[in-house]
């Protein structure tokens, strides 16, 4: 469950199933089993479609790899502007105005993916998640492709953006100390199942399970 406005953290080790749960909540997978409720319509069994498309367009994911997740081809303007014009709205300046919101310059929306840096392509990944104004949003590892010193910049963005827009995080990682900064509670996967979650804070200083506390023994610190 998670809290509307809220920072969810889903961390465990590679192959644990964080990204699978991501990817069957925005719609990319179909769960074998179990449901996905969001505001109370189960997105795979509502018969009504136009209730689930309605809520489907409040979901958005940022994606782990900004190389991969833009389309080359397309210019920055089209990238952003798609989740809007799929649907027949309008998006005229659209792209401009959330560029700027995400610390880029307007006049970005008229080049290609390629004539920008990792970090520079993850802001433009994210304005294209606000551009449908979500309520929730899949962050699957976004900064995981990038240098340390601009997975701050990045994390400091959307951490300003949640409190702007009202937003839900659903975020994945296996990084704790970027779980630390950003998350309000926290979920422990292993081997596909959750088996712990806690406030941010108690986990990290009295976690209960033995694997968590694996998972944060084999965190780096400064003074081992």
């Amino acid at each position: 469950e998670i809290e509307e406005g809220n920072v969810y953290a889903l961390v465990g080790e590679s192959g644990s199933g964080k990204s699978t749960i991501g990817k069957i909540i925005v719609g990319l997978l179909a769960p074998s089993k179990g449901s996905v409720e969001i505001e109370s319509v189960d997105l795979f069994r509502e018969p009504d479609a136009d209730k689930v498309d309605r809520i489907r367009s409040d979901i958005q994911m940022i994606f782990q790899d900004p190389y991969a997740s833009l389309n080359p081809r397309w210019k920055v303007r089209d990238i952003i502007n798609e989740p809007v014009t799929s649907r027949g709205g309008d998006a005229n300046g659209l792209a401009e105005k959330l560029l700027e919101q995400v610390g880029l310059a307007a006049a970005d929306a008229g080049k290609y993916p390629h004539e920008f840096s990792g970090g520079q392509r993850q802001r433009i990944c994210i304005a294209r998640a606000l551009a449908s104004e979500p309520k929730l949003i899949v962050c699957d590892e976004p900064t995981s492709a990038l240098d340390v010193s601009v997975q701050a910049q990045v994390l400091n963005l959307m951490t300003d953006l949640r409190e702007d827009f009202g937003l839900t995080y659903l975020f994945i990682s296996h990084d704790l100390t970027v779980v630390r900064h950003m998350a309000d509670t926290i979920g422990v996967l292993y081997l596909g199942r959750l088996v712990e979650e806690a406030p941010r804070d108690a986990l990290f200083e009295t976690p209960k399970h033995p694997y968590t506390q694996l998972l944060l023994e084999a965190a780096p610190k400064l003074d081992g």
